[in-house]
């Protein structure tokens, strides 16, 4: 009886993932096309050359700039600390299914089952902890993660741009 039940639920997760990422697609559809139409109406705003290089200068074009270079501010960042909590999340779950298996008594085939799933998921886990470590380290050496600023310094920044 317990191999159904597991078949269940590995049926019921992957229905779940997969309308989680026909939502996800299709939100991010959506988030694109209003990106999209906003920064056109925008453009077709700007009639003259004067007017297109006045708002590059400005801090507003600047920052339209930096909305079309990159998709996610601090990319990076959010990359690594996506891929440490997955890690973390597999790594966790590996090991409880192995304490599972040791704790309570299942027939021969629904151990070993429980025990490829274990042995998969802290496999993957781990992998993934790795990666984040090296991605990290990686990231920091080529610039792409820049050192947070003292409040102190933000502070001072602020100071001098109203002065």
């Amino acid at each position: 009886m317990e191999g159904p039940v597991i078949v269940l639920v590995a049926g019921l997760i992957t229905i779940a993932w997969i309308v989680y990422v026909v939502v996800d697609g299709i939100r991010r559809r959506q988030q694109l096309k209003v990106f999209t139409e906003f920064h056109g109406k925008l453009l077709d705003r700007l009639g003259s050359a004067r007017e297109f290089g006045d708002f590059f200068n400005s801090e507003g074009g600047n920052r339209f700039l930096e909305s079309l270079s990159s998709r996610e501010t601090g990319a990076p960042q959010i990359r690594i600390l996506r891929s440490m909590q997955t890690g973390l999340v597999l790594l966790t779950l590996g090991i409880s299914v192995f304490v599972l298996v040791t704790v309570r008594s299942f027939s021969i085939d629904t151990a070993d089952s429980f025990v490829v799933i274990a042995t998969a998921a802290t496999a993957i886990g781990t992998g993934l902890l790795i990666s984040t470590g090296l991605s990290y380290v990686l990231s920091k050496r080529m610039g792409l993660i820049e050192r947070p600023r003292s409040l102190r310094d933000q502070r001072d920044q602020d100071v001098s741009r109203s002065a």
